[in-house]
């Protein structure tokens, strides 16, 4: 039996739609919808760094790809509310998100790798405190992150010689 093929970039770079239609005060809207999609993004990724343990690393995957997928709306929607949809291709998108990810994959695993390591080897009360200032340091992160890909993303926008150069 064959097994089914997962293309993986294509899930990574699905532009999303947007419902957003075009605005009159663009920096504003892009600003309610950063402000927004950082509040959920924080929420989310705390929420998946707060396992301890083992179970805190598995997350590690999901919580960067849920981290991608509100990014990636986001990075949508501020296109659509400068009316540049059209100039939204796979390359532009994962420009704005990938600009910043790296730290992001490289903050999960050193600040989850941390907390395994410090329940092995700290006193109690310690390794019950490092889930939480985990959990806390990850959301905080990732609204950091989303704050970044949304400044990349009103940059490219706004920036005529950039989407010329995608359009290329």
């Amino acid at each position: 039996m064959k097994r089914p093929y997962i293309n993986i970039s294509n899930y990574i770079t699905e532009i999303p739609y947007s419902s957003i239609p075009v605005s009159a005060k663009p920096e504003k809207k892009a600003k309610d919808l950063t402000e927004k999609a950082a509040i959920k993004a924080a929420l989310v990724s705390a929420s998946l760094a707060a396992p301890g343990g083992l179970a805190g690393v598995l997350t590690t995957l999901p919580d960067i790809a849920a981290i991608w997928k509100i990014q990636s709306q986001l990075v949508a929607d501020i296109a659509a509310a400068y009316g540049k949809f059209g100039y939204l291709s796979r390359e532009s998108l994962l420009w704005c998100l990938c600009k910043h990810s790296g730290a992001q994959i490289a903050r999960d695993a050193a600040v989850r790798g941390l907390r395994v390591l410090a329940r092995k080897n700290s006193a109690k009360i310690f390794s019950r405190t490092i889930p939480v200032l985990g959990a806390i340091g990850c959301g905080a992160y990732a609204a950091y992150d989303t704050y970044a890909v949304a400044k990349t993303a009103r940059k490219f926008f706004t920036d005529p010689q950039k989407q010329s150069l995608e359009n290329k």
